[in-house]
């Protein structure tokens, strides 16, 4: 497998490059976080360009100026023609690879680039001989774990797995060691990358945050005569955990505890509809949903669910937390990293019947401490999972970026020089 770059070299005393000299391309096939990390990358004067794979204004209506929008949006647009007419998939377009070519075509970059998503496999390599810092934004574990993930969680409901890494799973795992710097979105993330042999030194966790200034106030209202509302806020599969929540619907049956699910979001697929048909309890599937009416979901619900198999740090928990909803999560993602087991929710590790009795049948049968779980949750994230902190913690790590890419720069020079003195 191909070594990490870390470059380690002294350097002359000196100050760090200014704020305003140092900029960062952004190259985003999709949107995933882009609205906290772009604006918050522009707010600290480090913005450079966005090369993004979706129509303009999608990146425009997430706060990202105009002017620093360069965007290539013909293959998720065919991609999407292909799956809507549910043609077959050889005919879709490689977006990861479009991306990443094209961004490296270009003949001037910021001093620095962040890529989300996989187009690093195709960019990475084409700039390993220039003077740019090469930074991944990670939100998932490492390709390895991301695939094997959503396999287990397969297995264990009954369907058919895979064993073998496919190819680009394989590929992305190499390229991903030619980042010079990766920020993780959880600690258990970072863990990840540490486990399979990448530098602690390149490795940084800045845990998302939401915006405070408009909060959502969970109602908690009484319970007498009514089911509990259990709220899902995201992709509806496998991955997530929905055979989880399938069984605690089964324990819940079982105890004669009320329990009324709550889906917001795209359902994966056919099988997991098959799950859901399968739920021993009431569900609601609510589609996608933003803005007052997903806020009026929110304030709803009694519960907050998110039993995934894999998770960086889902912005959708911090999201229910805030409006002081109490929280169910998995132990193996980094969901637990927000929420302290019996203070601010239920941190589950087994869905068995017996182990459910003793973890969440307090929670479910006590109003008064769903409200007073739900007012820790709000606490806890006020106090540590904010835009604000999010921003403090991102201006602290591209300080430290900064003086690598100067080192980086240097090494490059000399490189260089060395190659001519040889010719």
């Amino acid at each position: 497998m191909a070594r990490q770059t870390v470059v380690k070299m002294t350097m002359k005393k000196g100050k760090l490059p200014m704020a305003q000299d140092w900029k960062v391309d952004l190259v985003w096939e999709r949107d995933w976080n882009l609205g906290l990390v772009g604006r918050t990358l522009n707010e600290l004067g480090f913005l450079g360009t966005l090369y993004g794979g979706f129509p303009r204004y999608r990146y425009q209506r997430l706060g990202i100026p105009n002017e620093k929008i360069r965007t290539r949006p013909a293959a998720a647009l065919w991609n999407y023609g292909i799956s809507q007419l549910k043609l077959p998939a050889y005919l879709q377009m490689n977006e990861p690879k479009r991306m990443g070519e094209w961004v490296a075509r270009q003949r001037q970059h910021a001093p620095a680039v962040l890529v989300n998503g996989t187009a690093y496999r195709f960019l990475f390599p084409k700039i390993l001989d220039r003077p740019i810092l090469r930074i991944v934004e990670r939100g998932s574990m490492f390709p390895e774990d991301f695939f094997r993930f959503p396999q287990k969680a397969r297995q264990e409901a009954g369907y058919s797995y895979k064993n073998e890494l496919p190819l680009e799973i394989v590929d992305e795992m190499k390229k991903a060691h030619l980042a010079q710097a990766t920020i993780c979105g959880s600690d258990m993330v970072r863990q990840s990358y540490l486990t399979r042999g990448f530098q602690p030194e390149t490795l940084y966790t800045a845990h998302y945050g939401v915006r405070l200034g408009r909060q959502l106030k969970a109602k908690h209202e009484d319970p007498a005569g009514r089911n509990l509302r259990v709220g899902w806020l995201g992709v509806i599969g496998f991955r997530k955990g929905l055979d989880r929540a399938r069984r605690i619907s089964e324990w819940a049956n079982q105890r004669n505890i009320s329990l009324e699910f709550h889906f917001v979001g795209p359902i994966q697929d056919s099988e997991s509809h098959e799950i859901l048909r399968k739920f021993l309890c009431p569900y609601i599937l609510h589609g996608v949903q933003k803005g007052a009416e997903l806020e009026k979901l929110i304030q709803s619900w009694d519960i907050y669910i998110q039993p995934s198999y894999e998770e960086g740090f889902p912005i959708s928990l911090l999201i229910s937390m805030s409006a002081g909803v109490p929280a169910i999560v998995s132990h193996d993602t980094g969901a637990c990293e927000a929420v302290r087991d019996s203070i601010d929710g239920v941190v589950l590790s087994e869905y068995t019947p017996k182990y459910l009795d003793h973890k969440l049948a307090a929670l479910v049968k006590s109003q008064s401490l769903r409200i007073e779980s739900g007012f820790q949750a709000k606490k806890r994230i006020s106090e540590n999972f904010t835009v604000s902190n999010y921003m403090e913690r991102i201006k602290q790590i591209h300080l430290i970026l900064q003086k690598q890419r100067a080192l980086w720069r240097e090494f490059i020079r000399r490189e260089s020089e060395a190659r001519r003195v040889i010719q």
